[in-house]
């Protein structure tokens, strides 16, 4: 299963994600950030942020194909302390996506190539910060979830674990919508006072 956060700059994309590779055990976490980093693509415009997208859904895709034939047992992965952990690696491990992340008919591309794999949540905030790096032609689309990142970092994490205990429905996006649905997620920096994400 590959889970997709998406939304804007600073809704706390990289903090949840890395939370739920934590409770997923999963070594297999695509930060938009740390693969941008990776590559010689620097265009912030559409056309880079398309080619370093359709980069990001061919490692997402392989990952998780490559997990479930068998041929891989384990992931070694080296965490802060500088020792090594090993990540199981089989039918269930799952891949967490954490990218801005625009574009409607990538996130499209990536649900064909992997059919029943992909979980959307959009994640938003009405917070203000990183307002000028925001994408103007952002389209929502239609995520299986829409989260507000605009509480504490626990509670946000609890929400979506609850989120994604649950079978997704259209209440969400509704709710969403009657909220104003065109408010993006703004959030403070990790790390800052508060807290939050």
């Amino acid at each position: 299963m590959i889970y997709l956060l998406y939304g804007q700059p600073a809704s706390g994309k990289t903090t949840l994600g890395k939370m739920l590779a934590v409770h997923l055990d999963t070594p297999f976490v695509i930060d938009g950030d740390e693969f941008r980093e990776m590559f010689t693509n620097k265009n912030y415009g559409k056309e880079g942020r398309e080619e370093n997208l359709r980069n990001a859904n061919a490692v997402a895709t392989y990952l998780n194909k490559k997990g479930k034939d068998g041929n891989w047992k384990a992931v070694y992965i080296q965490d802060a302390e500088s020792s090594w952990k090993s990540h199981p690696v089989n039918k269930e491990t799952h891949v967490v996506m954490s990218l801005v992340n625009p574009y409607k008919h990538l996130r499209d591309e990536l649900r064909e190539n992997n059919k029943g794999e992909v979980i959307e949540v959009l994640l938003r905030s009405n917070r203000e910060l990183r307002k000028e790096y925001h994408v103007e032609d952002f389209e929502v689309g239609n995520p299986e979830y829409i989260m507000s990142t605009d509480q504490e970092v626990e509670d946000g994490w609890n929400q979506l674990k609850s989120l994604l205990n649950n079978p997704p429905g259209k209440k969400y996006l509704d709710a969403w919508e009657n909220e104003g649905g065109n408010n993006f997620d703004r959030l403070p920096p990790e790390g800052s006072p508060g807290g939050h994400y």
